[in-house]
């Protein structure tokens, strides 16, 4: 009997696939590199055949390092990037356009003229991009992209999605275009208390509703994969967001529990309980999305994201600047002490609570004193304070805080989150946990895990980061550090909000 779950990570530039044995745990992993295009300021684009070639080198990889072949597994879990928007044609199965990345800022016009119009619009969300292939808007190549997308929707053949659907289509042998919630909320176009695509929202963006692929639960097999690519049909049983999928295999499970994310940037997600139990969840600067949707019928899990723009990236900036010799040497770089230098890692703005955009970097504090030492120190520092910043603005304030993602093998980093916010840090035993995550959701939607808990029991134990400073002193450093974020908050507005619609436009 098929056992065995694939867990497939398609990331912004990395895609991994991993092999769980429910048994035995964590069997194989295997990555492919995802290349990024930025062809003008401001805009960044994928190959969308890419991501399926990707994938299906990483799935066969990953097969062969676990010595299993695909009749031996019983799901197949994706878990993907959210915003990146693909058009295609449902006929040939290709894509009619370069990807339009989640980071791009081609938009950024039409979602400020949106705003002042008192639409919540932003560009880390879907829709603005779906609509610029509609109305043909841009250069000479976005226009010719855009000529083919409305030929194919004047013919019925378009189809528009994340880069889940896409990816479904084609590992699927082209038969359903398929999301769920948690893809759907990130796209600007999704009700969080309906649980489907707003019409008014659609009306707006002038977006048909045929060319948007079915909602579906995030936990339920709607196809198989084509046989041809793996040699067996595998069931296609789980759909998620890069960051739900790694919310769900941190176990954040219920109200209040909360996942840390350090990579290029910093992500936190908390899980803020069901659609239908009362007001949507709400905090400055952060987007109130679906997490899943964990068997069909049931209600949408819900949760506040924010994010750190600049965390892993700041590190990586001073590593060029000869601070040290990479960002993974900061730590040992790191003096026990900043001699009272500080850094605010605000290189792209700042993110959660105050989306001030416009806002750069700092490092002050300086003196004859200050060398690399201290400078690394302060940067570990800068970064730690600023996943406190959305600890506090989130509500995060009791219990663990589950943290995955590269940069969580700085353990001096891990302990200054633990200090800054107060909180037990609990660092994933599984590198890979978004794959993972997606593996775990497959296994729910085959029954092969049976429940949750049996999902919870399955994770490798954490590494537990307790907090060494004593509450009078974190009390003093927070305090010194919102002093410290004074100097650089030069933009108190943005245009970028949440994605997830808690409201239709009018």
């Amino acid at each position: 009997m098929a056992e065995l779950l694939l867990g497939l990570d398609v990331g912004t530039t990395r895609v991994c696939a991993l092999v769980l044995d429910p048994a035995r745990g964590v069997r194989a992993r295997a990555h492919r590199p995802l290349a990024l295009r930025a062809p003008a300021p401001g805009r960044v684009e994928q190959d969308a055949d890419a991501m399926v070639e990707r994938a299906v080198e990483s799935l066969r990889e990953a097969l062969a390092g676990a010595r299993a072949e695909a009749r031996d597994v019983a799901a197949l879990g994706l878990a993907a990037q959210r915003a990146t928007a693909i058009a295609w044609d449902a006929a040939s199965g290709r894509p009619l356009a370069p990807a339009i990345g989640w980071q791009d800022q081609r938009t950024a016009a039409r979602v400020a003229a949106l705003r002042r119009e008192g639409v919540p619009a932003t560009t880390l969300a879907s829709a603005t991009r779906f609509e610029r292939w509609l109305r043909a808007e841009g250069g000479a190549d976005e226009v010719s992209a855009a000529r083919a997308v409305r030929a194919a929707g004047e013919a019925g053949r378009l189809r528009l999605g994340t880069p889940d659907a896409w990816l479904g289509f084609r590992l699927g042998g082209a038969r359903r275009s398929v999301t769920d919630p948690g893809h759907a909320s990130c796209t600007g176009l999704y009700e969080l208390r309906e649980g489907d695509f707003d019409a008014r929202a659609l009306a707006l963006y002038g977006i048909p509703r045929e060319a948007l692929p079915a909602v579906v639960a995030t936990c339920e097999v709607v196809d198989r994969l084509d046989p041809a690519l793996l040699g067996a049909a595998v069931p296609l049983a789980a759909r998620a967001g890069d960051q739900q999928a790694a919310a769900f295999a941190a176990g954040t499970h219920a109200r209040g529990e909360a996942k840390l994310t350090l990579g290029t940037s910093a992500m936190l997600d908390v899980h803020a309980g069901e659609a239908g139990e009362g007001a949507l969840p709400s905090a400055p600067g952060a987007h109130a999305l679906a997490l899943w949707r964990l068997a069909p019928g049931a209600r949408d899990a819900l949760c506040l994201e924010g994010s750190v723009l600049t965390a892993g990236a700041a590190l990586d900036w001073l590593a060029r600047l000869g601070v040290a010799p990479s960002a993974e040497a900061l730590d040992a770089a790191a003096a026990p002490s900043s001699g009272g230098a500080w850094f605010v890692p605000a290189l792209q703005g700042l993110g959660t609570p105050a989306m001030a955009l416009g806002a750069r970097g700092v490092l002050g504090g300086l003196s004859l004193a200050t060398g690399r030492g201290e400078i690394a120190r302060a940067a570990l520092e800068g970064v730690a304070q600023r996943c406190a910043d959305l600890c506090e603005a989130l509500g995060v304030g009791a219990g663990a805080l589950g943290v995955d993602g590269g940069l969580a093998r700085s353990g001096p980093l891990l302990q200054l989150v633990a200090d800054y916010t107060g909180l037990v840090v609990e660092r994933a035993a599984e590198v890979e946990t978004t794959a993972l995550g997606a593996a775990l959701l497959a296994g729910l939607a085959a029954g092969v895990v049976p429940d949750v808990a049996a999902c919870r029991a399955l994770r490798a134990a954490p590494a537990r980061v307790p907090p060494r400073l004593a509450e009078p002193d974190r009390r003093a450093a927070r305090a010194a550090w919102r002093a410290v974020l004074a100097h650089c908050a030069s933009a108190p507005t943005s245009a970028f909000d949440a994605p997830g619609r808690g409201t239709s436009p009018a």
